[in-house]
Formats: C-alpha cells, sequence, structure tokens
C-alpha cells in the first residue's frame, strides 16, 4: 500500500509510522489525515505487530500543527468538515487496539500536539517545543483539542495554553502530565524503541481490553465507564493469556502471550 506523506516500516512486531513532509514541519493536510486512517486501518488487521510507534520526519518537527496554506481556502463549512476529520483520525489512534508510542522529536503544535495526545505513551526529545499557538491565527485547536487537552491536564493548565498561545518545553510538558518521558535528542530513538519493546512483550489481547477500559475513562461518566472496565476485565479473565500469565508467575518463567 503507498503512501505519500507517510513513511512506514515494518518490523514485527513493530511498525513505525513517521509523518514524512519535513519541508513543511509535517504539517497535517486532507492527505495526512486519509492516510493516517488508511495506515491504522491497517494495522489493525494485521496479527504481527504489536506496537506502532510514531515520529516526525526530518530533524526539526514531530508535526508542527495544521498546514496553514490549505487551511487559509477554506470556507466555514469545509473548516467544520475538516474539523470532524481530524476528531475521526484522533479517535482512531486512541481507539487503535495496539498501543501507540509517539518520539516527539521536534515541534509538536497545533494539531501535532494533539497528535502526541492522541497517543498512548509520549517520548520527547529536550529540544522538543510544545503548545496551541492557533489563536495568533484567528482561531483556536477545533479538532477536538480543547476536549481532549482539558481531560488529560485538568481545565486551568488547559484554559491557559490556548488562550496564551505560547510555546512551552518538553520538561514543562512532562510538568503538566503531557509527555512521559523527556530525554536527550540523542538517545530518543532508543528510548522509544526501549518501550515499544516492553509493550510488545504484554498480551495483544490484554493491551486491547485495557485501552478499552482507559478510553471509556477519559470519555464515559462514571457508571458507564466501570461498567465497560468490568467487561473488558472479564474478557481477559477468560483469556488464554491470562492463564499463560499466571501459570508463568507461578512457574516463575517469562510468559509467552499469543493474543488469544
Amino acid at each position: 500500500m503507498a503512501y505519500e506523506t507517510l513513511r512506514l516500516q515494518r518490523r514485527p512486531p513493530l511498525l513505525t509510522v513517521t509523518i514524512d513532509r519535513p519541508r513543511a514541519l509535517n504539517a497535517l493536510n486532507r492527505q495526512v489525515f486519509d492516510e493516517l486512517l488508511r495506515a491504522l486501518a491497517a494495522d489493525a488487521k494485521d496479527a504481527e505487530t504489536r506496537v506502532l510507534l510514531l515520529t516526525g520526519g526530518g530533524e526539526r518537527a514531530f508535526v508542527a500543527g495544521a498546514d496553514i496554506k490549505e487551511m487559509a481556502q477554506l470556507t466555514r463549512a469545509e473548516a467544520e468538515a475538516r474539523s470532524w476529520r481530524g476528531m475521526h483520525v484522533y479517535d482512531a489512534m486512541r481507539q487503535h487496539p495496539k498501543p501507540l508510542v509517539a518520539a516527539i522529536n521536534g515541534y509538536a503544535l497545533g494539531g501535532g500536539m494533539l497528535i502526541a495526545m492522541a497517543c498512548d505513551i509520549r517520548i520527547a526529545a529536550d529540544s522538543a517545543e510544545f503548545g496551541y499557538p492557533e489563536i495568533k491565527l484567528g482561531i483556536f485547536p477545533g479538532t477536538g483539542g480543547t476536549v481532549l487537552i482539558n481531560r488529560l491536564i485538568g481545565p486551568a493548565a488547559a484554559r491557559a495554553i490556548c488562550l496564551l498561545g505560547e510555546r512551552f518545553s518538553a520538561q514543562r510538558a512532562a510538568e503538566l502530565g503531557l509527555v512521559n518521558q523527556v530525554v536527550p535528542k540523542a538517545e530518543l530513538g532508543q528510548a522509544a524503541a526501549a518501550v515499544c519493546d516492553r509493550l510488545a512483550g504484554y498480551s495483544p489481547l490484554t493491551v486491547r481490553e485495557l485501552k478499552r477500559a482507559l478510553n471509556a475513562a477519559l470519555e464515559q461518566d462514571f457508571d458507564a465507564a466501570r461498567a465497560i472496565e468490568v467487561e473488558a476485565y472479564g474478557r481477559c479473565f477468560d483469556s488464554e493469556d491470562r492463564a499463560e500469565g499466571m501459570r508463568a508467575f507461578l512457574e516463575k518463567r517469562p510468559p509467552v502471550f499469543r493474543g488469544r
């Protein structure tokens, strides 16, 4: 399957997806959205991959935001349609059955910060920069950006980020809970690979059900989220992987999970 804005490297159990528009600082346009959806759908059917690693092409940017050249020509109706399209992409990332790890190698601004937030684990180079600068353009992060950041880090910090439009460092992102780990840029690939290796060793079935429960906690009310958690837990408990994991623990050996 050919892609023009993405570069895919499949080395089971890992799939690396690079958003590859370095001259545009990997800015998000309609084609990037469409190709990300295609890549996610194809990977969901791939039984050999267990983890997806997402990063940006070139040295400067993870994703520096939306493609303003494309957005400047949109009508209101087209802009609203684009917003829904972006939300669909970020939903597909969060709901992907496999864990997504973001290796944030540079600017993660606007939609780029949203792309990172839609991943499950976020590792940033110490030189990375974050922010929602959209207010400086007379708009705001309208592809679900206000909703997701509120739920991830709380309303006080989210309001300041949205309203002030300021960039902030990777260390500040870690303090806010937007980033899980900050490493020197030269060590980003190694750190991300270590996290991916760890995730790949867990039960694919359990990871899928755990993501379902975590998404419910983020998106549903208290009682609904707990009901989904119990159902997901039950599916895990009824699996061969659960039996293998507990048997391996009692036998004092590493488990071999097969996703069943």
